[in-house]
């Protein structure tokens, strides 16, 4: 078991590890496949009310920030391996809350319709 110290210097490097890195890669492009999936169920299920839009754009924003940093994982000496952990984590609860959100959007829309 590594002690902290270790483990802290460990977190600073650069990522050198080939697989590590597709799969950080992979990751984000299964994000952004996620996003813009829910985009499409919006964009076609959504009634036009006034918080559509607003979703929509987040939506492609998170999509497109997602889509831009995939290049820069592949490469594995722009970020450091906590600053891959918490990009990869952030992008992800915010791909996850917009599903969500996308979700009981469409079901009050049900409700209500």
């Amino acid at each position: 078991m590594k002690n902290l110290s270790e483990q802290i210097n460990w977190q600073k490097q650069f990522e050198n590890r080939k697989w590590k890195r597709i799969t950080q890669s992979i990751e984000l492009a299964l994000l952004t496949l996620m996003t813009f999936t829910v985009i499409g169920v919006i964009f076609i299920y959504g009634n036009g009310t006034k918080f559509q839009p607003v979703f929509i754009g987040f939506s492609i924003v998170l999509a497109c920030s997602t889509a831009c940093l995939i290049p820069l994982f592949f490469k594995g000496y722009t970020f450091n391996r906590w600053q891959v952990f918490v990009i990869t984590l952030g992008l992800g609860c915010g791909a996850a809350i917009t599903a969500l959100a996308a979700l009981l959007m469409l079901e009050l829309q049900l409700l209500t319709g």
